[in-house]
């Protein structure tokens, strides 16, 4: 095995994906697949082609549910990550009816609230 011929690839992201909403003060799951596409084609088109993917619990409050958290590692700094999930997510809020969303990079969590106008739940 040739171990000169690897990559260090050093810069993590996680993206934090909820897979259910509240209507009304009901917990309502939801399937996001269709809109989960174009997320990973917006990835894949920006070169971030490799990623995990875990499905997990998550809580907040006395809330609980379920997530989906993508990992992306890459070899450079790059903002373009956190740029892309921002725009996929203010985009589809229609549909995921969020408050805000988070992210991780580099073991350090960014909350972003989201515009009214964005959340129309």
């Amino acid at each position: 095995m040739n171990w000169r011929n690897r990559a260090d690839l050093e810069y993590k992201y996680v993206l934090h994906i909820p897979l259910a909403k509240y209507v009304d003060g009901t917990l309502i799951h939801q399937n996001i697949d269709e809109i989960l596409d174009e997320l990973y084609d917006e990835l894949c088109d920006n070169g971030y082609d490799v990623f995990y993917m875990s499905k997990v619990k998550g809580r907040y409050g006395s809330n609980v549910y379920d997530q989906l958290l993508i990992t992306i590692f890459t070899s450079a700094e790059s903002e373009n990550v956190a740029e892309i999930f921002g725009n996929w997510f203010s985009k589809n809020n229609d549909v995921l009816c969020q408050k805000e969303f988070a992210y991780e990079y580099c073991g350090k969590l960014t909350v972003v609230k989201l515009d009214l106008k964005e959340n129309k739940s």
